[in-house]
């Protein structure tokens, strides 16, 4: 096994990620003792998931994070923005993923007495993941970070199934009827779509912005989960040389 993969007991797997996330944070409180705020120069290995509602890619994620012994950033990113930021977890997640209108972001700050917008989500996360890559062994799911990372420096991964098998895992995953199920991912579709394309000008169907794509309709978790550590340390190896 490539030595940049590690078999690592839960409990240690807890502390390594906590003191990963401690060094990321004391990257930033350097970073913003500077005047000058240069942007990380070397990245990864890393990882980045970018998965349809329904297709398994959080599971599989999980299942690299654990199998790798790597971190995995998923709720994080946002408990690290409102960190950064000083505003409520509530009131990032409102943009996590998906696109805010004018009208929404007014009201909202007005309710709540907190100043936070597109802009200053964008350009944190923006900050967040750059930061948490330049350590490496990192997992980043969604949030755009396949488009915001250097390409060369890790695995861009897209996670996909067809609609009705998205569908009947929903109903499995939540335990609910096949309209909710529907429901769901339809408007799952319609925040990130919207959120790519405001802030990134890209599509998430976009081929050349992967270097693997997965359909989970023709490939159990399992398995697919063993491809991408076959194919990360083929590809990442070096990287970690």
């Amino acid at each position: 096994m490539s030595k940049i993969f590690h078999d690592i007991p839960v409990e240690k797997q807890i502390l390594k990620h906590m003191h990963h996330w401690e060094m990321v944070r004391t990257e930033w409180a350097q970073q913003a003792k500077s005047s000058l705020q240069r942007p990380p120069q070397t990245f990864g290995p890393y990882l980045t998931i970018s998965r349809e509602q329904g297709s398994g890619g959080n599971e599989i994620s999980q299942r690299l994070a654990e199998r790798l012994g790597w971190h995995l950033y998923d709720r994080e990113i946002i408990e690290a923005i409102a960190s950064r930021t000083h505003v409520r977890e509530e009131l990032v997640a409102r943009f996590d993923e998906h696109h805010q209108s004018a009208m929404d972001t007014y009201l909202r700050n007005l309710f709540t007495g907190q100043r936070f917008d597109n802009t200053q989500y964008i350009r944190h996360l923006s900050q967040v993941v750059l930061g948490v890559a330049k350590f490496g062994r990192v997992i980043i799911l969604g949030r755009g970070a396949n488009f915001i990372l250097p390409p060369e420096a890790g695995l861009r991964v897209r996670i996909v199934a067809p609609p009705e098998a998205r569908c009947r895992r929903l109903m499995a995953e939540l335990n609910c009827e096949e309209k909710k199920a529907w429901q769901i991912i339809s408007e799952a579709d319609k925040k990130r779509r919207e959120f790519l394309q405001h802030h990134f000008h890209a599509h998430a169907n976009d081929a050349l912005a992967y270097d693997v794509t997965i359909n989970t309709a023709h490939f159990e978790v399992e398995t697919a989960t063993e491809f991408l550590i076959t194919l990360a340390g083929s590809r990442l190896k070096p990287l970690a040389a």
